[in-house]
């Protein structure tokens, strides 16, 4: 007797959502991915991809979407906000661990894991409002009044998760007391010049308490 095929739905469309529904499907899976904004929009900045991040891109099929629009530096490097003096120095060559290290636009990777799935895959203006269990199959109810179903639900919706909200009950990020500056540039300013073979960190320690 035949057996139906798995499905799963995945509630969010960033790239955990888009990386997994990805993945998925290359295993097989039935998956449909339900995203609340009404459309995508180019946000966010810069992103770097670890070797080891890449040889999973790499499975589901963008590397080299990627590449095209990434900076590949030799290295990664810790410098001091005020002098600049290295601190630390990681070298991540191709050669040595097999994959590229790349960095990137967070927009060019949400585009290209967007790109491994068929467009009617990805459901745009469905916020998720509630989800209700029987021993057959999860049901999805959306502000906009419909309804889906699947036989599992991932939820990647992000730090102010409904799905967890729903599961675990209401919870609230907890601010670690680090803060990362990030902003976009055109590459005019920099009058010709390079931006040299290494992706900078500087690192501005707090001023001492008085």
């Amino acid at each position: 007797m035949a057996t139906s095929k798995l499905s799963i739905a995945i509630i969010g469309a960033g790239m955990g959502g888009l990386a997994v529904a990805a993945t998925l499907r290359r295993a097989g899976i039935t998956v449909h991915v339900y995203e609340q904004a009404p459309r995508f929009a180019r946000i966010g900045a810069g992103i770097q991809m670890m070797p080891n991040s890449m040889k999973v891109l790499r499975g589901i099929g963008v590397e080299e979407k990627l590449r095209q629009k990434s900076f590949q530096p030799y290295s990664h490097l810790n410098r001091e906000g005020d002098t600049g003096k290295v601190m630390r120095e990681l070298p991540m060559p191709e050669s040595l661990f097999g994959a590229p290290y790349l960095c990137m636009h967070r927009a060019d990777l949400h585009d290209a894991l967007l790109s491994a799935l068929p467009e009617d895959l990805i459901h745009l203006d469905k916020k998720l409002v509630g989800l209700e269990q029987s021993a057959e199959e999860v049901t999805m109810i959306f502000a906009d009044g419909t309804q889906a179903r699947a036989d599992a639900v991932i939820g990647a919706d992000g730090v102010h998760s409904v799905v967890r909200d729903i599961i675990i009950g209401p919870d609230a990020p907890i601010h670690k007391g680090r803060i990362a500056y990030r902003a976009v540039f055109p590459s005019t300013l920099l009058n010709g010049g390079g931006i040299g073979p290494s992706r900078t960190r500087l690192i501005v320690s707090p001023p001492p308490a008085t």
